[in-house]
């Protein structure tokens, strides 16, 4: 099932891509998550196991233009995700691809998957938790337009797998939650 979620991801960001440039943009973004793992299955007795991640989010973005109110960015993005507990942070390589409906022309709506890639996560000889290597999110926000090239973006993502690998006789499950604010400029 990975897989062919994973090659279903990189099919529609290469059809993306391949989309007329007429009207493409290319960007960079960063700004700040606020994240945490929701799971009723971690143990009570970890500290801060409630408590949010500030995290960073970097990345690189195209903006192709579908209509006049409709246009797709696939993005390429560094978040550092988990909770404040150590042993429960995770820094991910994502790929979301963003489907943006313009209100006005300062204003768009945004959503759509978007799937991460784990390159880091605590590890200790005291971690009890090893985290799943694919983590998949449905993502919606809100964008404006600032100026003609800067922007703002305010984004909610929510996991839909498991971001554990349980070992045998162990069944945690526990999904990500992301809020991010980003500022970003489109060349």
């Amino acid at each position: 099932m990975k897989k062919i979620v994973l090659l279903s991801f990189v099919f529609l960001t290469i059809s993306s891509f391949s989309l007329k440039a007429q009207d493409a943009k290319y960007g960079l973004r960063i700004g700040v998550n606020l994240s945490s793992i929701s799971s009723s299955d971690l143990p009570d007795n970890i500290e801060n196991i409630d408590d949010g991640r500030f995290g960073l989010v970097v990345g690189f973005l195209a903006e192709y233009g579908l209509t006049q109110k409709w246009k797709i960015q696939p993005e390429i993005q560094y978040s550092a995700q988990g909770n404040k507990e150590k042993s429960l942070r995770t820094n991910y390589l994502q790929a979301p691809i963003i489907l943006k409906y313009s209100l006005t022309n300062a204003i768009n709506l945004q959503a759509g998957p978007q799937i991460g890639i784990k390159i880091w996560e605590w590890e200790d000889k005291l971690n009890e938790f090893d985290n799943s290597t694919f983590d998949f999110s449905g993502v919606v926000g809100v964008g404006a337009e600032v100026f003609e090239n800067l922007f703002v973006d305010f984004r909610y993502a929510l996991g839909l797998t498991n971001v554990f690998d349980n070992p045998e006789g162990i069944d945690i499950d526990g999904k990500n939650r992301n809020f991010q604010i980003s500022i970003g400029y489109k060349l």
